[in-house]
């Protein structure tokens, strides 16, 4: 990925189409007031869900304000039953009349807008890139330095947005995203430029053939229906971010318990997650019951699920897979087995080793090879069968092997669809 704090992308669903704009320095804005006088509107509306700098806002509502006549509309504060561009539209019914422009985080940026102006990086790789069929035209206009400058826990949970479309649309970028992962979550402007990049080029191979979102391009949202069932049972004693990694891991691991994968899934999920710093397990103490509930109620009529990564599961033309309460409570159980592994594995390490300084500056990641020298939780593959050799250590490929030669199967393009076999030596 080429590394540039500058980007350029358009995205085109049908008649409609979006264009990105990521810029850095403060020279920029000249540039989004010219682009703002572009729509010729008679009135803007800004419309913000309270998560928007007041710097940035204010800048933003003064360029608008030196042309026509501005409105400020704060989008009321209440938390979301499903996913954000629902909530969205909720919200836009009740707008006042004029151009729409977003500026704040997702709730913000799923509002039909002509021009929306994301200040984290969940909203600008998923909202902001959305094409709303109201808006025939919308431009969404990013600063890399802002994003790259705010709090380290929203850009980690950004970053469980781009792990979404490296597993479930361009698995090929999850060797260079994990290599770019860390649990600090702080990376530069140029870095968030490449995976801003990856998330709208995903978008555009998808939504250009299917501008209804309702075949290939549903694998955007991967895992985001169980997030919601994860933020309205646990969400209080979660990070930012995490309901939308437990959705992911959810869901892979509702594949598992269906028989769907061609291999297992879950353990790519987890190294991602882990590597960002994100939750890999339930917390203590959560209501699988109630959990399962909800995403009973939230997967209606049903789950996209991948058979491999970059594939989702597909039968008889269907994308969308029927998933009973059982199965999905039984997956809950998989997560809160998993956090018990880890906490029993926890207090064993603290008995075999009481007199063990403890070192603050290091951060330990459950199933990530920066961890520390103590178990954290037994490896597997993914199948909960446990690891062997290099797959123990993480230190080989979990490629399938043929005599002494490894052998790693590439894919890219929409969905994955492209695939090429290279052979390497062990």
């Amino acid at each position: 990925m080429r590394r540039s704090a500058r980007l350029d992308r358009r995205i085109q669903a049908g008649a409609a189409h979006l264009t990105l704009a990521v810029r850095d320095g403060e020279q920029s804005w000249g540039e989004l007031g010219a682009r703002i006088a572009e729509f010729e509107a008679r009135r803007f509306v800004l419309v913000t869900d309270g998560t928007a700098p007041p710097g940035q806002l204010a800048r933003v509502r003064a360029l608008a304000g030196a042309r026509v006549p501005t409105v400020l509309h704060e989008l009321r504060a209440r938390p979301l039953p499903t996913d954000p561009a629902t909530g969205g539209r909720a919200d836009a019914d009740a707008l006042p009349d004029g151009t729409v422009i977003a500026v704040g985080g997702e709730r913000a940026c799923a509002v039909p807008a002509a021009v929306r102006v994301p200040t984290d990086l969940a909203a600008a790789c998923g909202p902001a890139l959305t094409l709303h069929r109201p808006v025939p035209a919308a431009l969404a206009w990013v600063r890399s330095d802002l994003l790259a400058a705010g709090p380290a826990a929203r850009t980690r949970a950004g970053l469980v947005a781009v792990v979404r479309h490296v597993l479930a649309v361009c698995p090929a970028h999850r060797p260079a995203l994990a290599g770019l992962l860390t649990p600090g979550a702080r990376h530069d402007a140029r870095s968030l430029t490449a995976l801003l990049a990856l998330c709208a080029d995903a978008r555009s191979a998808l939504v250009c053939f299917d501008p209804d979102e309702t075949g290939p391009a549903l694998a955007l949202g991967y895992g985001r229906s169980l997030a919601a069932a994860v933020g309205a049972t646990v969400g209080p004693a979660l990070a930012p971010g995490d309901a939308d990694a437990l959705g992911l891991l959810l869901a892979a691991a509702v594949a598992a318990r269906l028989g769907l994968a061609a291999r297992p899934t879950g353990r790519a999920h987890r190294d991602l997650l882990a590597r960002n710093g994100s939750a890999t397990a339930l917390p203590a103490g959560a209501d699988l019951d109630r959990l399962a509930a909800a995403a009973v109620a939230t997967t209606r009529p049903g789950l996209l699920l991948l058979a491999d990564l970059g594939r989702p599961y597909c039968v008889d033309g269907r994308l969308l897979t029927p998933v009973d309460g059982a199965v999905l409570r039984a997956a809950a159980g998989d997560l809160a087995a998993r956090a018990d592994r880890t906490e029993r594995a926890d207090r064993e390490e603290r008995a075999e080793r009481p007199t063990r300084p403890e070192r603050p500056d290091r951060v330990t990641v459950p199933h990530s090879r920066a961890a520390g020298t103590g178990p954290v939780a037994a490896p597997d593959r993914g199948d909960g069968r446990p690891a062997a050799g290099r797959e123990q250590d993480r230190t080989g490929s979990p490629c399938d092997r043929d005599g002494r030669r490894s052998t790693v199967e590439i894919r890219s393009g929409p969905a994955g669809t492209a695939a090429q076999q290279k052979e390497f030596p062990s």
